[in-house]
């Protein structure tokens, strides 16, 4: 599949002056809050958390390549946005834009690399110039959902959107063109509207931009898209909230679960916990113990127990507790003297002196 060749026959292949070309505010590997931002700020971003450094060492070393030439439009004032290509943009613009490397996080190695590559403004560069975004979708999508040069998924969660919304492509459309099934698509759909209907809702979705994937699991777990009324991402109706509005609360309350909320720390460890949320929140006892401020473990705990007789409830406590103090027992010779076991077991010996008050046994 060679999209590059494709892209080429529908666009002209120029040689662009670099000071021409401007880094795409609408790039999706962009936090939301850079969307729309000036270009230092877009370059400044791009160094940092996509490596452009390491780009700008190859450049200074063998040059730019003419064979992956970057792919642009036309913005109306004789300039052309980088629609593909923004990280090697970033770095030709560090090596010879002085001010900005100063705004980079380290300007040192770009100093040194500005000096060896010795980039102009002026300095012409290969660049296929398509008619519209459209245009350059093909490449875009495969290269960066399906192929070897694939974004994070938050990324390519809102480039799907971006075709299924503004290019009003179905999602079985999206799927073809990218080379991935359309369940995937669908899914990816329907988790970035999410996203964007919690920041909407007032939320900071930063963390769950950053760690997207999760959500994408609690998304694939039923037990969760029941509790906040998802649907399969094949059913997501598009350019629509996806959650109804009667279920706004518990939204938020599954992203403060998976993300935490600024005070308030997530439930879960890693994405293996997601599963036993579910459980969780599907059953009454260990819903209410997570909104009571309880941990996963202690709600998952409660939810067993809510199951278990009480009497054999309290059999099963009374001898994991044995079990636990005689395994103890065996470790105790090694510590005599640690101020922090001995001071443990005081705490059990008073728990046991409970019991036995409680029993009457004085």
């Amino acid at each position: 599949m060679d999209d590059l060749r494709e892209v080429k026959s529908t666009g002209e292949s120029r040689r662009l002056p670099l000071q021409s070309l401007l880094l795409d505010p609408q790039n999706p590997r962009l936090p939301s809050e850079l969307q729309g931002m000036t270009q230092d700020d877009l370059a400044v971003h791009l160094e940092l958390g996509f490596d452009a450094l390491t780009v700008a060492e190859s450049i200074a070393s063998h040059g730019f390549f003419g064979s992956e030439p970057l792919i642009a439009i036309e913005n109306g004032s004789g300039r052309y946005v980088v629609v593909e290509g923004n990280r090697r943009l970033t770095a030709l613009r560090g090596l010879v834009d002085a001010q900005l490397r100063t705004q980079f996080a380290n300007p040192g190695p770009w100093e040194a690399l500005a000096g060896k590559a010795g980039v102009k403004a002026d300095d012409l560069v290969p660049v296929v110039v398509v008619p519209s975004r459209s245009a350059a979708t093909p490449i875009i999508g495969f290269r960066h959902i399906s192929g070897i040069l694939q974004w994070q998924p938050y990324a390519q969660a809102r480039y799907v959107a971006r075709l299924v919304d503004e290019e009003k492509m179905t999602f079985a459309d999206v799927a073809d063109m990218i080379g991935v099934d359309r369940t995937k698509v669908s899914n990816l759909y329907r988790d970035q509207a999410i996203a964007t209907q919690a920041r909407e809702m007032g939320i900071d979705t930063g963390p769950l931009e950053e760690a997207f994937s999760l959500m994408t699991v609690a998304m694939s777990t039923p037990r969760l898209r029941e509790h906040i009324g998802a649907t399969l991402g094949s059913q997501t109706a598009t350019g629509e909230p996806p959650i109804p509005a009667f279920r706004a609360s518990e939204l938020r309350e599954l992203i403060t679960w998976l993300y935490g909320d600024g005070e308030i720390s997530p439930v879960i460890g890693e994405s293996r916990d997601i599963s036993r949320l579910g459980n969780v929140v599907s059953n009454p006892v260990g819903l209410a113990a997570l909104r009571s401020g309880d941990s996963l473990e202690l709600a998952l705990q409660k939810t067993r127990d809510a199951d278990v007789d009480p009497r054999q409830r309290l059999l099963h406590r009374l001898r994991t507790g044995k079990n636990s103090l005689t395994a103890a027992l065996q470790d105790l010779p090694e510590f005599l003297d640690d101020s922090e076991v001995s001071a443990a077991v005081d705490e059990a010996r008073a728990a046991a002196d409970a019991l036995l008050a409680a029993l009457g046994h004085e």
